[in-house]
């Protein structure tokens, strides 16, 4: 199969189980409006490039609560006991399908573009894997042809060192690496006071995030 796949993967919106992070400057429920936001967004910002949609949940809760996600997208819960299992997991079972290679991503940027993505997908061509880094020294994209185990083992997820660590693992096992672009993930009040300040900059800034984050102001 020559065509590429993509992976989203995020969680259900359960108030109190998603973004809790944010909590309490936000409340469970906003919590959980905000993540849904960001999940649509980025699903039908996906769903618009040449690649096959996958969207891999967790088990927060039912299904039927990631209603509005693009009807092309193939939905499979994940499995594996940690994140660098779910997410080899994952990888493993897309590309078993005989797509030519395959990007994941989550659901936690507010402002994905398009052009990002296709980008990481080119840089697959001269490369063994690719990331995406994140301002908070992990990374938002990873992408293969094949699934690379080690990578996802013994990750410290959710510290700075997510992206050095898998940086060296890679430069142990002798992989070509390609570094696509910087982007900021949302998962902190600091955050979502950044992305305040980028719609006060960029009021014409349209999206269902930015809708919640009027309908957020306003209500406050």
């Amino acid at each position: 199969m020559s065509k590429g796949a993509l992976i989203l993967f995020t969680r259900i919106t359960v108030p109190g189980r998603v973004k809790t992070r944010l909590m309490p400057f936000l409340s469970g429920a906003e919590c959980a409006a905000l993540q849904k936001a960001m999940t649509l967004d980025t699903a039908h910002t996906l769903s618009t490039l040449d690649r096959e949609l996958f969207i891999f949940y967790s088990d927060e809760g039912p299904v039927g609560l990631l209603d509005g996600l693009p009807e092309k997208a193939h939905l499979y819960p994940q499995d594996g006991a940690d994140l660098g299992e779910r997410m080899y997991n994952a990888l493993d079972t897309v590309l078993a399908l005989g797509y030519k290679n395959c990007l994941l991503l989550g659901s936690d940027l507010p402002l994905l573009d398009a052009e990002d993505v296709e980008k990481a997908g080119r840089m697959l061509g001269e490369n063994d894997i690719v990331f995406c880094p994140s301002t908070d020294g992990g990374y938002w994209l990873v992408g293969m042809h094949t699934p690379f185990r080690p990578v996802f083992q013994g990750q410290r997820y959710g510290t700075g060192s997510v992206l050095t660590d898998a940086m060296a693992c890679c430069a142990a096992h002798g992989l070509r690496v390609g570094l696509g672009p910087v982007r900021r993930d949302l998962d902190t009040p600091e955050d979502l006071a950044w992305l305040q300040a980028v719609k006060a900059a960029n009021p014409q800034a349209k999206g269902r995030v930015m809708d919640w984050l009027q309908a957020w102001k306003a209500g406050r």
